[in-house]
This record gives C-alpha cells, sequence and structure tokens, in this order.
C-alpha cells in the first residue's frame, strides 16, 4: 500500500513555487511535522505507563496485569477498526508477521516490563528501556541493511553514555533486586527491538488500527496462558480503581501508541523514528521526580543534558 504525495504547485516551466518546510527524517530523509508529532506523542504516552505500571503491581500479579492492558487495548482498537470498517490484513505471510511482530512486542516485552517494574524504581525502568534505539539499529543494520549515519552513530553513542549517568548510581544502590529488574527491562527492550524490526517489514501493507489490534490481541494470548499457570486468580483485578488504571493504560498508553507507531513506520526509516525512544526516558525520570518524590542527582542531570545532546545530533544533522 502506498501513501498519496500531495502535488505541490508549479511553475510553467514545472520548477515548484516554494519548497514545504519540513524536518529532518522521513523517506526522502526528512521528517514531515505530522510523524514528529506522533513520535513525540509515543514518546511522552510511553514515559507516563512506567509510574502508571508501579501503581498497579500494588494492586493486581504482574502478569494478570499485562494480560488485561494487552487485553483492553486489543478489543478497544478491534472494535474501532470493525465501526470504521478498516481492512485486515489478506494474506498468510502478514498474519504470520503480525504474529511474530505480537510476540515479541508484545508477549515478551509485557512480560518483561511488567515483571520489572516491581523491582525497580519507574524512572530507572525508563532509563535502561531507553537503550532500545541502540538494540534496533543493530537489527536495522542486520535484518534491512540500513546503514548508521555518521552523526547518527554519533548522537546515539552520546545519548546511551547520558542513559548510564543517569542510571548506574541507582542500580549500584540497589543490590541484586535492581539487577534482577534491568535485566527483565533488557528482556523487554530486546523484545520491543525485534517487533519494531518485524513492524517495519509490514508496515506499509496495512492498516495501522486493524494491524494494531491484531498484532496486541496475538501477543495477549500467550500472557492469558502465562498468568493462569504462574499466578492465583485475585479479586482485586475486578475492584474499579484497578479497573480504571487498566483502561487508561490499554488505551492511551497502548492502543493509541501502538496504531501510531504502524502509521509513522509507513515512511519513516526505523533509525530515526527509534531515536525518539530517548525521549522517553528523559520523561520518565521527571515524571518520577515530579510525581513519585524519586531524587534527582547532578549525575542524573549531567545524564539528561547529554541525552538530549544525542537526540538533537542523531536527528538534527542526518
Amino acid at each position: 500500500m502506498q501513501r498519496a504525495l500531495g502535488k505541490l504547485p508549479m511553475h510553467s516551466n514545472t520548477q515548484p513555487l516554494h519548497r514545504p518546510s519540513r524536518l529532518p527524517g522521513d523517506m526522502s530523509g526528512r521528517l514531515t511535522r505530522g510523524t514528529l508529532a506522533s513520535l513525540l506523542a509515543v514518546a511522552t504516552l510511553t514515559a507516563l505507563c512506567y509510574p502508571l505500571l508501579s501503581v498497579g503491581l500494588n494492586l493486581a500479579p504482574p502478569l494478570q496485569f499485562a494480560t488485561l492492558r494487552a487485553g483492553v487495548a486489543g478489543l478497544a482498537l478491534l472494535m474501532l477498526a470493525f465501526a470504521m470498517r478498516r481492512p485486515f490484513p489478506q494474506t498468510r505471510v502478514l498474519w504470520l508477521q503480525l504474529g511474530a511482530s505480537g510476540i515479541f512486542s508484545t508477549t515478551i516485552g509485557f512480560a518483561s516490563m511488567f515483571g520489572a517494574a516491581g523491582l525497580i524504581a519507574p524512572g530507572i525502568a525508563a532509563v535502561v528501556a531507553g537503550t532500545q534505539p541502540i538494540v534496533a539499529a543493530l537489527l536495522a543494520l542486520v535484518v534491512f541493511g540500513q546503514p548508521f549515519g555518521k552523526w547518527q552513530a554519533i548522537g546515539m553513542s552520546v545519548a546511551l553514555v547520558g542513559l548510564a549517568a543517569m542510571t548506574l548510581q541507582d542500580i549500584s544502590a540497589g543490590g541484586t533486586t535492581a539487577v534482577a529488574g534491568v535485566a527483565l527491562v533488557v528482556a523487554a527492550t530486546v523484545g520491543s527491538a525485534i517487533g519494531n524490526a518485524l513492524t517495519k517489514r509490514f508496515a506499509s501493507d496495512v492498516d495501522p488500527i486493524a494491524a494494531a489490534a491484531v498484532q496486541l490481541l496475538l501477543g495477549a494470548g500467550p500472557l492469558a496462558i502465562f498468568a493462569f499457570v504462574s499466578e492465583p486468580l485475585t479479586s482485586a483485578v475486578l475492584e474499579p480503581r484497578f479497573l480504571a488504571l487498566v483502561i487508561v493504560l490499554g488505551i492511551g498508553g497502548t492502543a493509541v501508541t501502538f496504531t501510531l507507531w504502524i502509521s509513522v513506520l509507513k515512511d519513516c526509516p526505523l533509525n530515526t523514528a527509534n531515536v525518539f525512544n530517548f525521549v522517553a526516558p528523559l520523561l520518565g525520570v521527571a515524571i518520577s521526580v515530579g510525581f513519585l518524590g524519586e531524587s534527582l542527582t547532578l549525575l542524573a542531570v549531567a545524564g539528561m543534558v547529554l541525552t538530549i545532546s544525542g537526540i538533537a545530533l542523531a536527528v538534527l544533522r542526518e
């Protein structure tokens, strides 16, 4: 499925009257303002998820929580897709790709992240998950043969140093529990990176709403099985405050972000889109400091400055 490009007004000599204002990044190497807005929305909603996960895990076991989040998001998008008569994938290959992406992004990604949220502070989880662009860039090189641009490589390296500065002090103070939590976040990060690489392969051939619904529901199935086998059923999942939290996470933090992400990847190179995932840790730390009372050290501030500088180098200098 190809997206139609709007025609520019032309002189009689076929030269455009003016160049549209664009920012660095889409398929021609530049990001439109709409794509930029979508990427920033995804980063913001992702960052908001971490503190909400910590609150919800005080009420319900992690796998049940993860299953409900994915299920609510998938069902909401499924109903929306039917109501809007959106087309669903037509080929077996697309269904297999959606299923594989759902397993990595939803089953592995959600299970690991929800498990980690009970072991480490939300700010640390957000920062460690921010290494996803590095993993994804390596996958893009292997899967798509998409090389790093010089400034993209430099920018991601600077951002990675910034993330390390924001995280290492808290991890060292947290001991074995923090290490286990970080390991789970890394597993979630790798799962999401692989899922994103798979999503890039089919993004231009599917409707974003229908594809996100399928992706989430296919990933929620194994989560439900794991939850049933490994966790005792709890009545807390029926409490109004928990259900409200699930709806907020399911709709705002999942359904919207998955749909926007697939839509963005139709035209935007995977490496460029993934650079914006560095924004989520910054927002996650800010939210944790402002609303959950986590402390912010001078080293963490320096790390935030480095991370922002890395994003600017990776995106604006390409």
